[in-house]
């Protein structure tokens, strides 16, 4: 008896230890906060429409929710992800070589403009680069040097390395020479961004198009409209690309439900119907 308890124990233990191989470093990973949802860790820059895609998929199906939590940026969505705290990440850059170790998938689902908008006061609908360049170097300080409305420019910037601001000086290099001043309040993340809108009617700010409400308008660069239209082309040149970040060995069936919703019919329409461009699976 005693023997055959011990060969059931030996069993038991190298079943367990069978299943710990198998799983590797997926072994802590899970569908987070509860069996029944889906947390996508990440960026701001693509919470809006993440959120309205999950709202969509939400209502497809009741198995489990989809959640998408306030922002944690890029590179944390990437760090939580490769340490296998979650299961799938979404991020507004490309990986970097410093974290090419933690083995991720790197799978783009579309392209957002980021765009400069105004708010409602200034009564402006389109400046080149140079005017842009005049207002955060603090060189044009009135909407009325503009030809909008005489109310003194209340400037919203974001801080250096922020992805939004890292794609802007990479297609416009002086924006890259400009400092934070004393005329520019700096904020972190898109939604405080459409918070000062909200509270400043004669602002202006850049961020991603999908984050827009009513009091954000957004203007033309060069004669050339942040649309569908100009994004696919080419011609508009500010652009974010979102992506979903996870390892291969660790996607369950959840993700891979949620991405297969994302690169569906409804999920490019809903993508589109917020001005954001789906791009093809690769």
């Amino acid at each position: 008896m005693t023997s055959t308890m011990n060969r059931l124990k030996v069993i038991t233990l190298c079943t367990v230890t069978a299943v710990l191989l198998v799983s590797g470093s997926c072994s802590k990973s899970t569908s987070n906060k509860t069996d029944d949802s889906l947390v996508i860790v990440g960026t701001g820059s693509c919470e809006e429409i993440l959120k309205k895609l999950a709202e969509a998929f939400n209502q497809t199906q009741g198995d489990f929710e989809v959640v998408v939590p306030k922002s944690i940026g890029s590179g944390e969505g990437i760090k939580a992800v490769g340490n296998d705290e979650f299961i799938l990440g979404r991020v507004a850059r490309q990986i970097k070589d410093k974290e090419a170790h933690f083995g991720l998938t790197y799978l783009p689902f579309a392209k957002d403009p980021i765009i400069f908008a105004v708010g409602n006061n200034a009564k402006v609908t389109s400046l080149t680069t140079e005017q842009i360049i005049g207002i955060y170097s603090g060189e044009i300080t009135n909407w009325q040097q503009l030809g909008g409305t005489a109310n003194p420019i209340r400037v919203i910037g974001r801080e250096k390395g922020e992805t939004s601001r890292t794609n802007i000086e990479k297609k416009l290099k002086s924006f890259a020479d400009i400092e934070n001043q004393e005329h520019i309040k700096v904020v972190y993340h898109d939604y405080e961004v459409v918070n000062m809108f909200d509270k400043y009617f004669n602002a202006i700010g850049y961020l991603t198009s999908s984050s827009l409400n009513q009091n954000i308008h957004p203007v033309s660069i060069d004669d050339v409209l942040p649309n569908l239209e100009n994004i696919s082309s080419g011609r508009y040149p500010l652009v974010t690309e979102y992506a979903f970040v996870y390892k291969k060995k660790c996607l369950n069936e959840k993700a891979g439900r949620f991405i297969d919703f994302v690169f569906s019919g409804q999920g490019r329409a809903i993508l589109e119907a917020n001005n954001v461009s789906p791009v093809s699976r690769k």
